[in-house]
């Protein structure tokens, strides 16, 4: 989670929402993403999307079974569903409440069986490092 929250500072210093994001298989790494949506001018360019590609990218796959997949901020809708196809296996989230809509705690798109019933859920593991998390988050504009 120390990497994402400087990852999110990279992204703040870009004038992007600091949100930075990790996957690691074991103790492997295997990619990272810093928000990028206004850097790119590309409405995808969230931070697990950025690792989610790259991820996909190195192992030439789209299937991140027994990844898990840190985040800065609870994903959004648009990243918990790709995270869903991805079969992420765990993911560990620091601050409550993205901009996208509170994906773990307000519209369960990474835990609600209904939403992709052909994929697995990922085990949630919430509030890492959130105060941390969040003071990064504290310092962009609104």
């Amino acid at each position: 989670m120390r990497r994402c929250i400087e990852l999110a500072r990279q992204a703040f210093k870009s004038r992007d929402s600091p949100v930075g994001s990790v996957i690691v298989e074991g103790d492997e790494f295997v990619s990272e993403g810093v928000e990028a949506v206004r850097a790119r001018h590309d409405a995808t360019a969230h931070a697990e999307m950025e690792a989610l590609r790259s991820a996909f990218a190195r192992r030439r796959s789209r299937d991140l079974t027994g990844c898990t997949l840190y985040t800065s901020v609870e994903p959004c809708i648009m990243c918990a569903y790709a995270i869903r196809l991805a079969r992420v296996s765990v993911v560990v989230c620091g601050a409550r409440g993205g901009d996208g809509g509170d994906a773990v705690s307000g519209h369960h798109v990474l835990i609600d069986e209904r939403v992709a019933p052909n994929r697995p859920s990922p085990v949630v593991i919430r509030d890492v490092l959130a105060q941390e998390c969040q003071s990064v988050r504290d310092q962009a504009p609104t």
